[in-house]
């Protein structure tokens, strides 16, 4: 399968939403309940592309440059509203259509998102992933991501408490002394 990372597009947004949605619906890689509206998703969307702080990436096939399919979508959210000491912390995230998971995809999103960070100076990646979720939480130990905590039964879905297990990454910049 031929696929390529890049930056996202404002035609990508029903894709993502399909993917996030079904996520909503099927599984606990988020605990959102209620799924987002077209216009929710560009809200959110807007609020990322403002500025190059936090970066979206999708993954799509390139076969048919005029019908890519998106297999993914990694992106990088303000930690704590990053002010002032959270300046140069990210939330890093990423969702894969079901059909294309275990199959690199998520790795390649979740390592072009690294190198993104590290390209915008920012010092530490935090993810916070469903402790159920072990193919996540083992793609983000792959990457030098480490286990930092776990908030046990903070979240409910589907009828059950619901882990969390708290990943860090320390990215190798220098950003001491930097405004």
């Amino acid at each position: 399968m031929n696929h390529v990372i890049r930056p996202v597009k404002r035609s990508d947004l029903d894709a993502i939403n399909r993917i996030y949605n079904r996520e909503i619906r099927e599984g606990t890689a988020t605990w959102h309940t209620d799924e987002w509206s077209a216009s929710e998703r560009l809200d959110w969307f807007l609020s990322h592309t403002e500025s190059e702080a936090q970066p979206i990436f999708v993954c799509v096939q390139d076969e048919d440059p005029v019908e890519e399919k998106l297999l993914g979508f990694s992106y990088l959210t303000d930690y704590r509203g990053s002010r002032g000491g959270f300046k140069y912390t990210r939330e890093s995230t990423v969702y894969v259509d079901p059909e294309y998971q275990r199959k690199g995809v998520g790795r390649q999103l979740l390592s072009h998102s690294i190198k993104a960070a590290r390209s915008l100076g920012l010092h530490v990646l935090i993810a916070w992933i469903d402790s159920s979720n072990i193919g996540s939480i083992l793609l983000h130990e792959s990457l030098n991501f480490e286990r930092i905590g776990h908030e046990p039964e903070t979240g409910y879905k589907f009828g059950e408490w619901r882990s969390n297990t708290e990943m860090s990454l320390l990215l190798d910049v220098e950003t001491h002394g930097k405004s």
